[in-house]
C-alpha cells in the first residue's frame, strides 16, 4: 500500500482563504484501463474462511484471511466496492487500503458503485464520520481523489446528494474544507431534492452537525435560503423533545440555534415612520403622559416612558419602557430596530393600555373568559381602536393579517402553530405577559401545562394538555394560515413573552419543529441515527445495525430489482416476519395479496411477499434491520410469495 503525505488541518482554521498556503499532497499515479466511467455491478463482499467459522457478518481488512483476499489480483473491483460499502469501523478506518486496490485495478476515479450509485469520492467524504471512521484519513482521500480528477458535483441517482452534501450530513469538516476549497465555494448553496431542494446548510443544521454548519458559515452559505418547504436552516433543526431526552443533543441544538440565528440577523435598522404620531400624542395626552414621565407597566414594574408609537412587530400603538430595574427583555431593540436606547434588561414594550401613572388607579383589566361566555372582549379605559394585544411571531403566514380577536372565541375548535389540535377553554389578560392570550386545551398530550402557569390557574385540563398562545399563533380549524413547519415552541420575535414561561417546563427550547423523525435524512432513508455518546456507537449512519431499522416506505433492493417496502410483519403462509415489497416492474407475484389475505395494494405483478434476508437497504442485509426491533427472527427459509 503506497504512502500519502498528510495535510495538516488545524482546527481553529475555518475559513478557505486560512489555508491558501497548504501544499498540494503529492500521490500515486493510477492508470484506469477505461476514458470514461462504469457503474460496477452489485455482488456480496467476499468473507475468508475464519470469518465464516466465527459467523462474523462483515468483511475486516485487518483479518490476515480478509486481507489476503482484499490483495488478491482475482478479486474483482464490484467485490471490493462491496466491502467499502460496509458501515463498519474496520472498513470505514481502512479507506485507504480500500480505494487504492480499487484504482490499482485499473477503475476510473469516477466509478460508480452499482447497489448505491456512489462514487469513490462520495465514500471517502462521509466516511470520516465520528465513532466510525478517520475525519483525517477521509480527508486525505478526498484530497487524493479530486488531485486524480474525482468531479465533486456528480450525484447519486439515489439520494441526489454530492461529495459536498454527503460530508455536511455527517459533520466532516476536514473534508467540507478541502471540497470547498477545490471547487471556490462555488456550490457551497447547491440544493438537494432529497431534502426539500434545501442545501448543505440545511442538511447539516438538520442532523445537528454543528461543526459543519460553523465552516458552512464562515465560508458563505446563505443562512437565509429557504427550501421546498419555505424554511431557513435554522427552522430544520431537530425539536429537543424527540431526542430521547439526550442532554448532550439538546445542548447541541441551543448552540446552533445561537449561531444560525446570529447569521439571520439583518442590519440594525431605523424605527418604522411614525405615521401614527397624532394619534400617539392624543393617546397620551388623554393618559396624562409624555415621553420621560415615570410610568407603571401592568400595575407591577416601574420605569421611564421612552417610545410611543407603531412598531413593526405588531399593529397597533406601543409604549416602550426603560425599568428602573433589570427586570425588562432588552436595551430597546427588537428584531433589529432601534426603538429607544437603554441598559440591557431594562428594556421593555407593552401596548398603550396597559401603562399609568404611578399612584393612580388601574384601569380595570379584562376579566378572564369562562368557557360559557364569548366572544372575547377587551376592555381599557382608553379607546384606542388600533391597539390589538398580539405579537407576529415573525415567521411566514400564508395571509397578509390576523384575524379580529372577536373572531375566536372559548369553546371554539383550533390549531396550534399550525400542527396541534385543541379546544380554547379561556382567552383574556394573564399575569405571565402583556396582552391577550388563549388558553387551549390540546387533544394530545403535547402541551405545557394543564392550564396553570406560575401557580395561576386560567383554566383547568389534563397534564401537558395545556399551552397558552397569542392570536397570531392559533388558527380555526380548516383556516390554513400557517405551514407545518411551524412549533408551539418557536420564540415569540419580541423577545418579551412565550409559551415558555411556564417554570415548569425545563426542556431545551426547540426550532420551528415538525411531526417528524428528530434528525432529518434522505427520503430514501427512512431512519438515520443520532449523534454517538460513546467510540462505539455510529453517528448519523443510515447502515448502522443499532440505529437504523427497516420501516415501511424504504426503498429496497430485492432480487436485483428495486422496490419500495410496503408491510412489515406476520404473515398467514409463514412464521416469522415477513416484508411486503412494490417492485417498480412486473417481475413480483401478486398485487399484495397471498391466498385470498391482503398485506398491502400495489399493481398485479408488482407485489412480493419475502424474508427480511431477501432484501438489502443501502448494501445492508435486511435481517440485520429487522432483529431484536419487530421481536422476532426469521425461521426457516420459505419460498417467496
Amino acid at each position: 500500500m503506497h504512502s500519502i503525505t498528510v495535510i495538516e488541518h488545524q482546527n481553529n482554521k475555518m475559513t478557505l482563504e486560512e489555508e491558501k498556503n497548504t501544499s498540494p499532497i503529492p500521490s500515486r499515479s493510477y492508470n484506469p484501463e477505461r476514458e470514461k466511467p462504469m457503474i460496477h455491478p452489485c455482488v456480496d463482499p467476499p468473507a475468508c474462511e475464519s470469518c465464516q467459522k466465527l459467523e462474523l457478518s462483515f468483511f475486516d481488512p485487518e483479518c490476515p484471511g480478509c486481507r489476503s483476499i482484499l490483495e488478491n489480483p482475482n478479486t474483482t473491483v464490484p467485490e471490493i466496492f462491496s466491502v467499502l460499502r460496509q458501515w463498519t469501523p474496520q472498513t470505514q478506518q481502512n479507506l485507504d487500503l480500500l480505494i487504492d486496490e480499487i484504482l490499482k485495478r485499473g477503475a476510473h476515479i469516477n466509478d460508480r458503485d452499482g447497489l448505491t450509485d456512489m462514487t469513490l469520492l462520495h465514500y471517502a467524504s462521509k466516511s470520516g464520520a465520528a465513532g466510525i471512521g478517520d475525519a483525517d484519513l477521509a480527508c486525505r482521500m478526498v484530497t487524493m481523489l479530486l488531485a486524480q480528477g474525482a468531479d465533486p458535483n456528480i450525484r447519486c441517482r439515489w439520494t441526489n446528494m454530492t461529495a459536498l452534501h454527503y460530508a455536511a450530513y455527517f459533520d466532516v469538516v476536514p473534508v467540507i474544507k478541502v471540497l470547498l476549497k477545490h471547487t471556490k465555494a462555488l456550490d457551497i448553496d447547491s440544493v438537494c431534492s432529497e431534502f426539500d431542494n434545501g442545501s448543505s446548510l440545511h442538511i447539516a443544521a438538520s442532523n445537528l452537525a454543528y461543526e459543519a454548519v460553523r465552516v458552512l458559515l464562515q465560508n458563505g452559505a446563505d443562512a437565509l435560503l429557504k427550501d421546498d418547504q419555505g424554511r431557513t436552516a435554522l427552522e430544520c433543526i431537530p425539536d429537543p423533545s424527540n431526542l430521547d431526552s439526550d442532554p448532550e443533543m439538546a445542548k447541541i441544538v441551543v448552540k446552533l440555534r445561537k449561531t444560525l440565528q446570529e447569521a439571520c440577523q439583518p442590519a440594525p435598522k431605523q424605527p418604522p415612520p411614525n405615521y401614527d404620531l397624532v394619534q400617539s400624542k392624543v393617546t397620551l395626552q388623554s393618559l396624562g403622559l409624555t415621553l420621560g414621565d415615570k410610568v407603571m407597566v401592568g400595575g407591577l414594574k416601574i420605569g421611564t416612558l421612552r417610545y410611543c408609537g407603531p412598531a413593526e412587530f405588531a399593529a397597533g400603538i406601543w409604549a416602550g419602557i426603560e425599568l428602573d430595574e433589570a427586570g425588562g427583555k432588552n436595551d430597546g431593540s427588537i428584531g433589529g430596530i432601534s426603538y429607544f436606547q437603554c441598559p440591557k434588561n431594562h428594556g421593555i414594550f407593552a401596548p398603550i393600555s396597559k401603562i399609568a401613572k404611578p399612584g393612580s388607579a388601574p384601569r380595570p383589566r379584562s376579566p378572564a373568559v369562562s368557557p360559557h361566555k364569548s366572544p372575547v372582549q377587551r376592555a381599557g379605559s382608553v379607546d384606542v381602536s388600533n391597539i390589538k394585544a398580539r405579537v407576529d411571531t415573525g415567521l411566514k403566514t400564508k395571509t397578509g393579517s390576523i384575524s379580529n380577536l372577536a373572531e375566536m372565541e372559548v369553546g371554539e375548535r383550533v390549531i396550534v402553530a399550525g400542527q396541534r389540535k385543541g379546544t380554547i377553554r379561556f382567552a383574556g389578560n394573564t399575569q405571565f405577559a402583556p396582552g391577550t392570550w388563549y388558553g387551549i386545551e390540546l387533544d394530545r398530550p403535547a402541551g405545557k401545562n394543564d392550564g396553570s402557569v406560575n401557580g395561576h390557574r386560567y383554566f383547568t385540563c389534563k397534564a401537558k394538555h395545556g399551552v397558552f398562545a397569542p392570536l397570531s399563533r392559533i388558527q380555526k380549524l380548516g383556516d390554513r394560515r400557517f405551514s407545518s413547519s411551524e412549533s408551539l415552541d418557536d420564540p415569540i420575535s419580541w423577545g418579551a413573552v412565550s409559551e415558555r414561561v411556564d417554570k415548569h417546563h425545563s426542556g431545551v427550547n426547540s426550532t420551528p419543529g415538525r411531526a417528524r423523525t428528530p434528525i432529518k435524512r434522505p427520503k430514501s432513508m427512512i431512519q438515520t441515527p443520532t449523534r454517538p455518546v460513546s467510540s462505539q456507537s455510529i453517528s448519523r449512519t443510515p447502515g448502522s445495525i443499532n440505529d437504523f431499522k427497516l420501516e415501511v416506505g424504504m426503498s429496497v433492493f430485492c432480487n436485483n430489482e428495486l422496490g419500495t417496502v410496503r408491510y412489515i410483519g406476520p404473515a398467514e403462509f409463514g412464521e416469522g416476519v415477513w416484508v411486503g415489497v412494490e417492485l417498480r416492474t412486473a417481475k413480483g407475484k401478486n398485487d399484495g395479496s397471498v391466498h385470498d389475505k391482503r398485506y398491502f395494494t400495489c399493481r398485479q405483478d408488482h407485489g412480493l411477499l419475502v424474508r427480511p434476508s431477501k432484501i438489502t437497504v443501502r448494501g445492508i442485509n435486511g435481517a440485520k434491520l429487522i432483529t431484536d426491533y419487530y421481536g422476532s427472527k426469521e425461521s426457516s427459509p420459505m419460498e417467496d410469495k
